[in-house]
């Protein structure tokens, strides 16, 4: 019975017990916490260096419940001796050698809390990386903590190469020979400019994200401020950068500083507010490339090798026009370097334009023997072709072997692993995995998402590595390509499959011929500065914003920045116009009264234009003048339409003002309103019919009558016969009678009648 009563109790003090559920992760296969390394102290350990490795960073906890008792500790693995070994240390976990004791971080941490975290780890001794000899190790940071109603479990994790050049006590070793060694310096964002400033128009962006990345803390203004803090011009590691240069930011920083509209969602337009920043960073950028190495990369990171696979050389030519914009010293004020590092450095065919005598390739682009870095000549080509370092590209570019390659910021979080990643995949190369010959060039992902301080490490690191005598940092080398044996391009698969596909390239072909189209039917007014090539060139640009790597397997978002693009032309377009007021009628009063009409150009350079008018029954227009017509530069020409009105009436007529060569419609058509009271020719027609028909009438009435003489005369005489003749009184009596007959009385009407 005790147990019966004991049993019951129990079940009811567990119903009364409210239920605790599981946490929730963060979102499955995420861990519920994120671990932001940003400083490791120190970079690369050599002789001299502190006996321990500090790491910094922060902790925050992305899921909805609190994790007590969280704990860290920093493990080490063996030394990597291979490449593919250092390739698997960059995007695996690491098996650990060395598992010292943990550290307390907290005790809890609340949902969306953000902790700092602080860990020593030393080098040698107990409880330590235990360290031996040098080499490159894979570290790996484990956070270990306990979420609510869970057990404890992983919750976080950094990893990273520590390059180790000599233990604590011990002397470094030199290699033979250093590898010679140069980093570019990407300096690329994604197409923000919607239209720039022509003619009147003020210069419009889709966003104002670029604002705050031009801003001090943003961005792009840190890589140009940790390379002028740690780089100045003359400097081992300032004479190995590189900076390559998107002319479209530089174009879009410009409108940005000279004032601008900033798109809406509702497409409304407000005024940008990055005009101060934007101006700031221009002037930063060209004090740190000063003296500098600059190369022009492609105008808006376009797609060269699409652009040539779809038969658009013209856009390919002018996709490398933007050297010109880096020469400008109201821009940069530099003269670029004859390099051309294409999107995922491949090139399916070169003979596509007149190209650079340099390119910057991948390995896999080229047909090299395996693992071969030396620098080739392109078979049947004046170029030369510069491998970048594959190794040292991964340990930059997280993303750099998945689909988000080039087309999104990386590394995505953690820009200091990435930085450090690089110094031990470069002190790697240095040592064991040296390449006699060859230059390592450090290629960046192309918008390179590191924090000033992150770079500012990566340098750093790379003066003391030069200082060490593992490398000798050098120019980014440009081989005469007459000395350089031969090689096949070998375009990725992959990198083909990525292009811009082919029907937005076709509707951008149909858009580039009519700026070809307006270019070739304009010319420069001799009273105004503005070139025509001032009014096209930004047409074609925004066409080139459509084929940015930053679309590449993306065709939704490569179609929508062409009809950015289109829609911008057509706003150029419609600044030639035949001005019409609605509900304007224009009257005709004789046959060839003209039709005055006003054809108005807002644009600053002088414009051809011809008339198109289709035919309209019962009147016509006269619109071939013997050639086109010449509309002056911000101005007006009246025109007077020869016209032959062939009735009266109302008519409606068509005026479409377009090209004369190509036949591109500038602003949409408009109707006329015609009415005319002029009858042509009918008047002369009805006169000479109605007296036609009068002259008829006349003549049959006389013909009438004639014939009514006759027949009357004829019955008279045709009675007189038949009639016998009685002799008169004087006849009887004697008398004399005349001889002479009456003459006849003809009636001539019915009450007209002969009587004897």
């Amino acid at each position: 019975m005790r147990f019966l009563l004991a049993a019951l109790v129990a079940v009811l003090l567990c119903a009364m017990v409210p239920l605790v559920p599981a946490p929730q992760a963060a979102a499955q296969g995420e861990s519920p916490t994120v671990l932001d390394v940003t400083k490791i102290t120190p970079s690369v350990v050599g002789a001299g260096s502190p006996g321990e490795v500090v790491i910094t960073g922060r902790l925050t906890n992305t899921s909805d419940h609190q994790i007590n008792n969280v704990e860290a500790r920093v493990q080490r693995g063996n030394a990597t001796t291979t490449e593919p070994a250092v390739q698997r240390a960059l995007r695996d976990d690491p098996a650990t050698v060395t598992e010292p004791a943990f550290t307390s971080v907290a005790d809890r941490l609340a949902p969306g809390q953000q902790i700092p975290v602080e860990l020593r780890i030393p080098l040698t001794g107990p409880n330590s990386l235990q360290l031996s000899q040098p080499g490159v190790y894979p570290l790996l940071v484990n956070v270990n903590g306990a979420p609510s109603g869970g057990g404890r479990a992983r919750i976080a994790q950094a990893q990273f190469l520590l390059p180790v050049l000599a233990t604590p006590g011990g002397e470094q070793a030199r290699p033979g020979q250093p590898t010679e060694t140069s980093m570019l310096v990407p300096i690329v964002d994604f197409p923000r400019l919607e239209r720039e400033a022509i003619g009147g128009m003020p210069a419009v962006l889709v966003d104002d994200q670029l604002s705050a990345s031009l801003a001090p803390g943003g961005r792009l203004y840190d890589l140009v401020q940790a390379v002028t803090d740690r780089a100045g011009p003359g400097s081992p590691v300032g004479n190995a950068l590189c900076f390559a240069v998107d002319p479209d930011l530089l174009i879009t920083a410009r409108a940005m500083k000279d004032g601008y509209l900033v798109r809406q969602p509702d497409n409304s337009l407000v005024e940008g507010i990055g005009a101060g920043a934007a101006g700031l960073w221009l002037s930063k950028l060209r004090e740190a490339t000063n003296g500098r190495c600059v190369m022009a990369l492609p105008y808006a990171d376009a797609d060269i090798v699409a652009l040539g696979r779809a038969g658009l050389p013209d856009l390919v030519k002018g996709a490398l026009d933007g050297a010109s914009l880096l020469r400008d010293p109201n821009i940069l004020g530099v003269e670029p370097r004859g390099l051309l590092w294409p999107v995922e450095g491949s090139l399916a065919d070169p003979a596509i334009a007149d190209l650079p005598r340099t390119a910057l390739l991948e390995p896999r682009a080229l047909n090299l023997p395996a693992g071969s870095l030396s620098p080739v000549r392109v078979r049947g080509q004046n170029m030369a072709a510069v491998p970048i370092d594959p190794l040292l590209t991964s340990a930059l570019d997280p993303l750099h072997d998945t689909e988000l390659k080039v087309t999104t910021l990386s590394p995505p979080q953690n820009g200091q692993l990435s930085a450090q990643n690089a110094l031990g995949a470069l002190a790697f190369r240095a040592t064991q995995g040296q390449v006699p010959g060859a230059t390592s060039v450090l290629a960046p992902p192309r918008r390179w998402n590191l924090r000033g301080d992150d770079l500012r490490a990566l340098l750093d690191g790379m003066q003391q590595l030069h200082e060490a005598g593992l490398i000798r940092l050098t120019p980014v080398p440009e081989p005469d390509p007459a000395t350089l044996p031969e090689a096949d391009l070998d375009y990725p698969v992959d990198a083909g499959s990525a292009e811009i596909p082919q029907p937005v390239l076709d509707q951008l072909a149909a858009q580039n011929f009519k700026v070809g189209d307006l270019y070739v039917s304009s010319q420069e007014e001799r009273s105004s500065p503005v070139q025509r090539g001032q009014v096209t060139t930004p047409l074609r640009n925004g066409l080139l914003r459509g084929t940015a790597s930053a679309w590449r397997g993306k065709p939704d978002a490569a179609r929508q920045w062409v009809d950015r693009a289109t829609g911008a032309i057509n706003d150029v377009l419609r600044q030639v116009r035949v001005e019409y007021f609605e509900g304007q009628v224009t009257r005709i009063d004789s046959a060839d009264s003209p039709i005055p009409l006003t054809v108005v150009n807002d644009l600053p350079i002088t414009v051809s234009v011809v008339f198109r008018i289709p035919q309209v029954p019962g009147v016509q227009v006269q619109h071939d003048f013997g050639g086109p017509v010449t509309v002056p530069a911000n101005g007006r020409r009246p025109v007077w339409l020869p016209t032959n009105a062939q009735r009266a009436g109302k008519f409606t007529i068509d005026v479409t003002v377009t090209t004369p060569q190509g036949g591109t419609q500038f602003d949409t058509t408009k109707r006329l309103q015609i009415e005319s009271t002029n009858y042509g020719s009918l008047i002369p027609m009805l006169t000479g019919i109605a007296a036609a028909v009068l002259v008829l009438m006349s003549a049959m009435r006389i013909i009438k009558r004639a014939l009514a003489r006759r027949r009357r005369a004829e019955t008279a005489a045709s009675a007189d016969a038949a009639e016998p003749v009685e002799p008169t009184d004087a006849a009887t009596n004697g008398a004399p009678q005349d001889s002479t007959p009456e003459a006849p009385h003809i009636a001539t009407t019915d009450g007209d009648r002969n009587r004897n």
